[in-house]
């Protein structure tokens, strides 16, 4: 074998959209539970990448053919609609995410051993001629392809809509388990200090105002469940019995020990009605639409053709502080008619 075959490096072009997956991106069940912090900007490239890795790019590499893995290369018209942003602004919009990228380190945690292992993401990033180049780290092509443990199939449309930090973190966790057969359990509040890329390589928090669950709560859980309530109507979040919306605060004596992420996935719905409806959610205030559907709900006759959706439904718990504060009670007789409307919703 020559040297020139053994050094020559696959290069995957994407000049078009159309290369891209139309709906979804994988991300390995490695990554996902990775101890990795990214920005939101940062998060969005390494999605873009996500979407276009697949295995077969990686064969050579894989047999041996070539010593260097694939280098991933993006047009500027890609490039400016996955992130939204016009081409005179690529740039300035790539060049601070994609210098910490190049820095960033991944964490790869597995307690049960007592190991841990980080390692750099990427062995480039460049841009020349608004092509964006991204060569990954082929020390980590077994979390980048998700060859052992599976994948959260993450709806990019969705994700890419999503504003905070926190948010692109937990919706892909969310989008791992979406059916019985994949249960995400109770998670420690240490644990998901790992998650979330809030701890140094000494396991030590990097914000000591996280030290304070409620903070912690409040940024990570409760502010993220909102935001992706409000962008993925095929995901819906329960109440616990507490009235919190989306988790469940799980004690031991009067700490948090864990938390219970309360959600379901549901078939998507009907284009035309989920048109119609997102016409009436610009015309309406989100209070007023709340408080709208909450008077569905406490009036509500099964079988009427005006009944709420699961994403009016949803959107109308968010407001359940400004709910109560207007007199409208959640007791239990509403809580019952809200299951009762919630299950027509879903089609039960």
């Amino acid at each position: 074998m020559s040297d020139k075959k053994q050094n020559e490096q696959q290069v995957i072009l994407t000049d078009n959209s159309r290369q891209l997956p139309a709906q979804f991106f994988k991300k390995s069940h490695d990554l996902l539970f990775s101890q990795l912090s990214l920005s939101p900007r940062e998060h969005d490239i390494m999605a873009l990448l996500l979407s276009r890795l697949h295995q077969e790019h990686w064969q050579s590499y894989i047999d041996g053919t070539a010593i260097r893995a694939p280098a991933y290369q993006f047009k500027s018209d890609v490039l400016c609609e996955w992130l939204g942003v016009s081409s005179t602004n690529l740039y300035n919009t790539l060049s601070g995410p994609a210098e910490n990228l190049a820095n960033r380190a991944i964490g790869i945690r597995q307690p049960d051993r007592k190991e841990f292992d980080f390692v750099s993401l990427f062995k480039r990033l460049s841009y020349k001629d608004a092509v964006l180049t991204i060569i990954p780290n082929d020390e980590l092509m077994k979390e980048y392809l998700g060859v052992s443990q599976g994948h959260a199939q993450v709806d990019h449309h969705v994700f890419r809509k999503l504003k905070k930090e926190h948010s692109k973190r937990l919706y892909p966790l969310l989008s791992r388990f979406k059916n019985e057969a994949h249960t995400l359990h109770p998670q420690t509040i240490e644990e998901l200090h790992g998650f979330f890329g809030l701890l140094n390589e000494k396991g030590q928090l990097i914000k000591t105002s996280f030290t304070n669950n409620k903070v912690f709560i409040d940024r990570c859980i409760r502010q993220p469940i909102e935001e992706i309530a409000k962008h993925d109507p095929n995901l819906e979040f329960l109440v616990s019995d507490t009235g919190t919306f989306g988790y469940k605060a799980i004690k031991s004596g009067r700490k948090i020990a864990k938390v219970e992420f309360l959600y379901r996935w549901r078939r998507p719905v009907n284009k035309q009605e989920q048109a119609e409806r997102a016409k009436l959610a610009n015309e309406i205030a989100p209070l007023d639409r709340a408080e709208m559907v909450y008077d569905l709900v406490q009036q509500f006759v099964p079988g009427d053709s005006g009944n709420p959706s699961v994403e009016e439904l949803n959107t109308m718990m968010m407001y359940t502080a400004q709910l109560m504060e207007s007199g409208r009670a959640l007791d239990a007789d509403f809580m019952a008619k809200f299951s009762v409307a919630m299950s027509e919703a879903m089609g039960g």
